[in-house]
């Protein structure tokens, strides 16, 4: 599977089926501002929750009686507990230009849904290729209590301290070294150790000898990072 992260804004996608595992699906294609088509002649309360959000249209049918159109979906999701019902769903999106993931059948995914954890702006995710949902779940809490908020707050004051390192280092080459020096692995036990201001000490130790040396080659300011 080459792994990939979509951007789903305006994108529509098919969520069939209205249980549990159709209302996970479309929880987060909502948050990721997709529109979701929901194919299903009965939906749980949750689900006509969602539909205030007004990116949920409810199509009050079952898989049969569904109208594909060939190249108005992106993503489709057959998310009913009828493995027939859900193979059949996957041939007629594939037909119809959609990459389709299935909740019974792996081997009939286009695609497979990871787990994340988010941390601001870190993104992580975990797959198991399908062979086990509950396992990716296990890893995710695991790793969750592991890459704690701080991290996602270090990942932000990185992202001021590199716009720093482009005012003050010249050379694309010589910024990119400098950064890959400073991202050693004593910098990733801090944080892990929730020790954010000495890790934040040891990458401006590894910069600002650096910047410095430029601003004093440029006649720019000192002590920027």
């Amino acid at each position: 599977m080459y792994p990939i992260n979509m951007r789903l804004e305006g994108q529509a996608a098919v969520v069939v089926g209205g249980g549990s595992v159709a209302y996970r699906k479309i929880k987060h294609l909502v948050a990721e501002k997709a529109t979701v088509v929901v194919v299903a002649p009965r939906v749980l309360p949750e689900i006509e929750e969602l539909m205030a959000s007004g990116r949920v249209i409810w199509q009050k049918s079952t898989h049969e009686e569904f109208r594909w159109r060939y190249g108005a979906f992106r993503l489709v999701f057959a998310a009913t507990d009828d493995f027939a019902a859900n193979a059949e769903v996957c041939r007629q999106a594939r037909a119809a230009g959609a990459l389709v993931n299935s909740a019974t059948e792996p081997k009939d995914c286009d695609f497979f849904v990871p787990a994340v954890i988010r941390q601001g702006e870190l993104e992580m995710t975990v797959a198991t290729g399908g062979s086990s949902p509950a396992f990716a779940r296990l890893v995710k809490a695991d790793m969750e209590k592991r890459y704690h908020p701080g991290v996602g707050e270090f990942l932000e004051w990185l992202g001021t301290a590199r716009k720093e390192l482009l005012k003050t280092v010249e050379g694309t080459q010589r910024r990119q070294k400098l950064w890959r020096q400073a991202m050693k692995q004593e910098i990733m036990d801090l944080i892990l150790q929730g020790r954010m201001e000495q890790a934040k000490d040891e990458v401006r130790k590894e910069i600002s000898g650096a910047g410095a040396e430029s601003s004093d080659s440029t006649g720019g300011d000192q002590g920027k990072i």
